[in-house]
């Protein structure tokens, strides 16, 4: 993540895990649709990764942005 698009307030965090368990289930969906091994094929060659690489950076994300959370609503 760039530094300047990192959430700072507590509502940027919330925002950013909401953003990131949609980006997970989207690619849970697709992968349901496609298979795992399957990619998105409108992607140029050289950016394409399967549903099961995708869906495991989506996971990488989300455990982020669930540790941000975290840290900032624990009392």
């Amino acid at each position: 993540m760039k530094p300047e698009y990192k959430p700072v307030t507590e509502l940027q965090k919330l925002g950013y895990l909401v953003e990131e368990c949609g980006e997970t289930i989207q690619a849970v969906g697709k992968s349901i649709r496609w298979g795992l091994d399957g990619y998105n094929p409108e992607l140029p060659e050289a950016e394409r990764e399967t549903n099961r690489a995708w869906i495991l950076r989506e996971l990488k994300d989300l455990k982020r942005a669930i540790l941000l959370v975290e840290k900032e609503i624990d009392d």
